[in-house]
């Protein structure tokens, strides 16, 4: 069998939960998935290519799968260069990754253990991710300046950025949180955590019904909120769509009485093309792809 990388675009979004645990947890060969809104990527050994539930976009061979996945835990592959929320979801891909092999030590663990430490380093040498503020908490800040200090906010997804803002929004304010999501065991789970109550997307009028603030951030390949889901919700309204495409229909920005912030309008806080950002990406990338040329797959 051999290391490789692929990259899926599913033929149904909405079996993205499904597929994500089968991958996971596959035996004998569980891989480590990478369930971002932007991606949808797999790394491990005997991968199957093949599959009415999705087709493979890209493919990688051990060295290039080995050099992507520091990449990606450096944030070279993110739109925002250098941002942190992917270390996050790449822990919870690890994480989910060593459950499925029961916490013991092969030749895959050995593998991304490697991928992971040579992004770490690069990112600790170039500093690309210095004085960068993570998009959670642009997101959360841009909400909590507009809402009263107790209102409630709904947020739409449990995936890793839905839940670092949630969690941001916990940490430092006082508001009461709502959750929904396409897995309502996330949905639960999350709720849970913050003390909030969750409910199903197809439940969304209720779950938006007086609340001063939205966060949407989900990988939907469609609209989920549409004006009929706000009909309930006070005004004025802040919602932060951090969805890509947007999670609010077109005509959800034009309310009365709605403040909309785009995915777009968060990252131009973030100054992500800075000529000095620019720089320390062409390090990070430079640490890595030597790491990369001299890896070798430890048996």
């Amino acid at each position: 069998m051999q290391f490789i990388g692929c990259e899926l675009e599913l033929t149904d979004q909405r079996q993205r939960e499904d597929v994500v645990k089968f991958l996971s947890r596959r035996n004998p060969h569980p891989v480590l998935v990478l369930n971002t809104c932007q991606r949808l990527e797999c790394f491990g050994f005997d991968i199957p290519e093949h599959d009415a539930r999705w087709r493979v976009t890209a493919r990688w061979d051990a060295r290039s799968a080995f050099e992507r996945m520091a990449r990606i835990a450096a944030g070279l592959e993110s739109r925002i260069v250098g941002e942190l929320e992917v270390l996050g979801q790449v822990r919870t891909a690890y994480k989910l990754f060593r459950e499925a092999a029961n916490g013991q030590e092969n030749v895959l663990d050995r593998v991304f253990q490697d991928a992971l430490a040579l992004g770490r380093e690069a990112r600790r040498v170039s500093e690309v991710d210095r004085n960068l503020t993570s998009l959670s908490a642009l997101a959360a800040n841009a909400l909590m300046k507009r809402i009263p200090a107790t209102a409630s906010v709904a947020v739409v997804g449990a995936g890793s950025l839905a839940s670092s803002v949630a969690r941001y929004l916990n940490k430092r304010g006082n508001h009461p949180v709502r959750v929904a999501s396409r897995c309502p065991d996330n949905a639960y789970t999350l709720a849970l955590e913050l003390g909030g109550f969750s409910t199903a997307l197809d439940e969304l009028d209720h779950l938006l019904e007086g609340v001063s603030g939205i966060i949407s951030a989900t990988a939907a390949p469609h609209a989920l909120i549409f004006p009929h889901h706000l009909e309930r919700a006070a005004r004025p309204l802040t919602i932060v769509d951090m969805g890509e495409p947007p999670d609010c229909d077109e005509g959800v920005r034009d309310l009365p009485g709605v403040t909309y912030i785009s995915l777009l309008d968060i990252e131009r806080k973030a100054h992500i093309n800075t000529e000095d950002r620019i720089q320390r990406a062409q390090v990070a990338a430079q640490i890595i792809r030597d790491g990369a040329s001299s890896w070798t797959m430890r048996g």
